[in-house]
């Protein structure tokens, strides 16, 4: 069993890791009704930009679906825009992409045949990349992870001179904490769970104000749930949440072993990252508690809070 750097077990990286990759970034989850309309923008804009028939077929959906075009070797990935900023933040997601590509860092890449957009049909936003033949890594596989975290690091170093402006990772936590705030935003979680929820949130915040912090470019979703394993090895997917802060903010889903690329590590900061992450992805997932394997996430990162600040 490998340990994550808390101590607090593989189970709790390996709930992380399977849930933070449908609820991190907010957007509402694509509803199976939604998944043929979705299919059929990215057809519309194949046809736009001169594809031809794509012959479309489903990879994943979740969060965002993926839609491989075989004929074209590319994945158009399609999310619900349900917020204003949609195109700024679908844009940077390219912008970092491509510059991570062109230093040669170990990422899937924006389509290079094809114009990668972004594109908006109706209420979907699509981007498109290189398709890249894979297996999902495996966050309990300690080859993987050590992969992983090597491709993370090229990645960090790609990232330190990157000259488009990132927002902060505080960004993510203000979203929860205003979730908090709000009784009729969650309401599957109980009166006396949401104050302790947002007590916990301001608790750790003031140990993160109190802690030296220095910003650099992130990936801002890094784990598991985003890493192919290639032939080449593996390649971090879905920059949407890149944003700047501390280093350990990437960080908490690494075993103690495999942080030694990494070094010098803020162990107390570190914790508390880890911490506030286990929180948001408890909020993000009370948000959407109809879904069998969000409610099973919320719970269980609760009763992990509640375990340490209850």
């Amino acid at each position: 069993m490998r340990k994550n750097p808390n101590g607090d077990g593989a189970r709790r990286s390996e709930k992380f890791d399977r849930t933070v990759a449908n609820v991190a970034s907010m957007p509402s989850t694509i509803e199976n009704e939604l998944i043929p309309q979705a299919i059929e923008a990215a057809s519309e804009v194949a046809r736009l930009i001169g594809a031809g028939q794509v012959a479309p077929r489903l990879l994943h959906h979740s969060q965002h679906i993926s839609v491989l075009w075989p004929s074209a070797e590319t994945v158009a990935r399609i999310i619900v825009c349900t917020e204003e900023a949609a195109a700024e933040r679908l844009s940077r997601e390219l912008a970092v992409a491509r510059h991570l590509a062109a230093k040669q860092a170990p990422v899937v890449p924006a389509s290079r045949s094809l114009p990668a957009g972004p594109y908006f049909r109706g209420k979907f936003g699509l981007t498109l990349w290189q398709f890249a033949a894979h297996a999902p890594a495996d966050g309990d596989n300690p080859a993987h992870v050590a992969s992983a975290a090597s491709a993370l690091s090229v990645i960090h170093q790609s990232l330190s001179d990157y000259p488009g402006a990132l927002p902060s990772f505080r960004t993510r936590i203000d979203e929860c904490r205003i979730l908090l705030m709000d009784r009729s935003s969650l309401p599957a979680l109980s009166d006396a769970d949401r104050k302790f929820l947002l007590a916990t949130c301001d608790r750790l915040i003031r140990t993160l104000d109190g802690l030296p912090t220095e910003l650099v470019p992130l990936h801002g979703d890094a784990g598991a749930h985003n890493v192919l394993m290639t032939s080449d090895g593996a390649r971090f997917t879905d920059f949407e949440d890149v944003c700047l802060g501390p280093r350990e903010w990437d960080l908490g889903w690494l075993p103690q072993i495999d942080l030694a690329l990494f070094e010098p590590v803020h162990r107390g900061r570190l914790s508390a990252l880890s911490d506030m992450r286990s929180l948001c992805v408890s909020v993000w997932c009370f948000a959407r508690y109809d879904i069998p394997d969000k409610r099973e996430a919320a719970d269980y990162h609760l009763g992990y809070l509640k375990g340490r600040f209850g």
